[in-house]
Formats: C-alpha cells, structure tokens, sequence
C-alpha cells in the first residue's frame, strides 16, 4: 500500500479517526497499570495526574504555543519515562526467569531441568534491559530541558542526552545571586537531589558510566558483547559474572603448555578481581533496575513541584525554538521493491 493509494485527495478533517480521547477525566489504563505493578515511582505518575492526564488543550500557560508542540511534546516525552520504565521491569524478568533456566554444569549434575535457549533468550533481555533503562534517563533528560530550557549547559531540548546532565553534575553550582528566580530555585533542587545518585563513591562508583558503555556496545554490536564468567560456590550452584571493561578478551591470556615464565597460581583469582564485577549478574540488574528508578524518582519529584510552580509563567518560546532547532527530516519516501 501506497500512501498515494489512501484516497488522500479527498481526505477531510472530519474523516480523521483518532485512537484515543484528546481529553480524559481519568487516567489512562497503560498508566495504572504500571503505576499498580509497581514499575513506575508513583511520583511520576502524581504528574501525569497533576499534567491533567495529559489531556489535549490542557497546557499550562508555561507549555502553550499556537500549534500545541510545547504540551504534545512534554506529553509524548513523559510517556516515554513511563513505557521505558514498563519496559525496563518486563525485561527484568524475563532476563531472571531465563537466567534461571540457562545450561550450567551445577543443574547436570543435580539433574535439574534447563532450556538450550535460555541462554540467548537471557541475553537478549539483559541488552534489552540496559536500553530501557538508557532511554529512562535520556527521556528525562528532555524533561528537564523543556522545563531549565538553557539552564544546563550543553542540554538542547530535543536531543534526549542524560550524558549532558551527568557532566553538569560533575561540577558544583555556581552560587545564585541576590535574587532568585522559581527556575533556578528547582534547578538548585535537582542538582542537589540528582547529585549524590550519579556521583556515588565506594563500589558503586562509575555504576553510570558503565551502565552506559555496556548499552552502547549491546546496541551497536549485539548481545554477544556480553563476554560472562561463570563461578560456583560449595553447592555447586553457579553465578554468572560480566566484565566492567571493554574490550574482554580473555583469550590473550591463554599460552602454550610449557611456556616461560611459569604461570602464577594466583593469575585467576587476581584477574577476575580486577576485570569483573563483584555483583552476579541477576544482582546487577535488580540493582541497576532500582538505582535508575531512583534517578528517575528523584528528577520527577522536582519536575513535578516546578510544573507548579512556573505553570503560570509566561510561555517557553526558548524550548519552543530549540525543538525546532533540533528537527530533522530526510527524502526518503518508499523503496523501489514495493
């Protein structure tokens, strides 16, 4: 099908069907259902509420223009924290119960049943789970753009880039002057909140940018990026362990029988302490699960005061510029072969 073969020349407006209500008195069922499971803070869902259910022709002041992109873009951007969210917690468990059920020599030799294609299926996932937890905070990062349009140095409205408020984060705040603004009241609200969740220190130090360099590697080279180790303890029940560098190539390490110098009995249990995480892998996405929840929970609790707080102010034409600024459009318009 063709979009020529639409009867687009005799389109009418009043021939538009539209797949859900412009205006909603009540919330969304997609939006309850991650709320009641759990899989959003329900601070994000207090400002889908508070935004009027993201009803059409409910913008406030602040997020109102002629052609309603200002509203329709918070709209969109705040769902996609809450599916990216949803998505995050369904990848989840599937990545543990397939986890559970991958081949290792503990299950052959207590008998116990496994699946040939858990393995992959829980990889997949893994992969899966880093790039919802990604698109969480780089959606959020938008948010914050639309609302401290300019505030951040390097964040544009419209690039989606978490990486831009990570490196704002690094620095402390300049101090505000005699006067300050609502705006830069919040700012100074999510520096302070944000903070202490991205620039941790002890063994969750760098978790960010880790996190980060693993999606990017899944993303660009598939899931068998994911080099793991598999350890017992005296059951034998086995745990799966995954690098924190990259690349992992264990096989550099492997010489030939005989060669000099002798070597190190200790080599293997220094390496694995250097190179791999000291988290089993199912561990490490719960844990990673819950820190990005809480990233997103803390940034959504200002987000929501500043909503508020500035919904009266004049509109954002700042944002409004940027987001244009920011739009792309290509020639392409269908292949040859259809």
């Amino acid at each position: 099908m063709r979009l020529t073969d639409c009867a687009m020349p005799n389109l009418q407006p009043r021939q538009f069907v539209v797949s859900a209500p412009l205006q909603r008195d009540e919330p969304e069922e997609d939006w309850m259902r991650a709320h009641g499971s759990g899989a959003i803070p329900s601070e994000l869902y207090d400002l889908y509420r508070r935004a009027d259910y993201l009803s059409f022709g409910r913008a406030p002041k602040f997020l109102t223009d002629i052609d309603n992109v200002l509203f329709s873009y918070f709209a969109m951007v705040l769902r996609s924290v809450m599916e990216s969210l949803q998505d995050a917690d369904e990848q989840l468990q599937s990545f543990i119960e397939n986890q559970r059920l991958a081949y290792d020599y503990g299950k052959k030799i207590r008998g116990e049943h496994w699946d040939p294609e858990a393995d992959a299926k829980a990889r997949r996932h893994f992969r899966d789970l880093l790039i919802a937890l990604q698109s969480s905070l780089d959606a959020l990062a938008d948010l914050v753009a639309l609302f401290f349009t300019g505030l951040v140095p390097g964040l544009r409205l419209g690039r989606a880039q978490f990486s831009r408020i990570e490196v704002w984060l690094k620095r402390p705040l300049p101090p505000f002057g005699i006067i300050v603004t609502p705006l830069a009241h919040h700012l100074r609200e999510l520096f302070d909140a944000l903070e202490p969740l991205i620039n941790t220190t002890g063994p969750e130090r760098e978790w960010l940018p880790l996190m980060r360099l693993l999606r990017n590697k899944a993303a660009h080279l598939g899931q068998p990026v994911f080099r793991t180790v598999g350890l017992h303890d005296n059951t034998p029940r086995f745990f799966v362990f995954i690098p924190r560098q990259w690349p992992y190539i264990w096989e550099k390490h492997i010489k030939p029988s005989g060669s000099s110098p002798p070597p190190d009995p200790n080599f293997l249990s220094k390496f694995y302490q250097q190179t791999l995480m000291h988290q089993d892998m199912v561990n490490y996405a719960k844990g990673l699960k819950a820190k990005v929840n809480d990233v997103v929970r803390a940034g959504i609790c200002i987000l929501a005061n500043t909503y508020l707080h500035v919904q009266d102010l004049e509109p954002n034409v700042t944002a409004l510029a940027e987001l244009q600024g920011s739009s792309e459009a290509y020639a392409f318009e269908h292949f040859l072969n259809d």
